[in-house]
């Protein structure tokens, strides 16, 4: 990450991304409380990283090898 992307991270989560991370935990954890919800809950909660700090993260298929 350069200081372009800081900096970006710092006005998103300021002005957006802590309203995004509280939605997808909210939402985890409303989807956790049925049986059917669960796996889309675990999936909002991988999510929350991504939503608070979105510059400089590499997003890659799960099944392409890590390097």
């Amino acid at each position: 990450m350069g200081v372009g992307a800081v900096i970006g991270n710092l006005i998103w989560v300021i002005l957006f991304g802590w309203e995004l991370a509280i939605g997808h935990l909210v939402t985890g954890v409303l989807l956790c409380l049925t049986i059917i919800g669960i796996p889309l809950g675990l999936a909002n909660f991988k999510i929350i990283p991504i939503s608070l700090l979105p510059l400089g993260v590499r997003i890659v298929p799960s099944d392409e090898p890590v390097r």
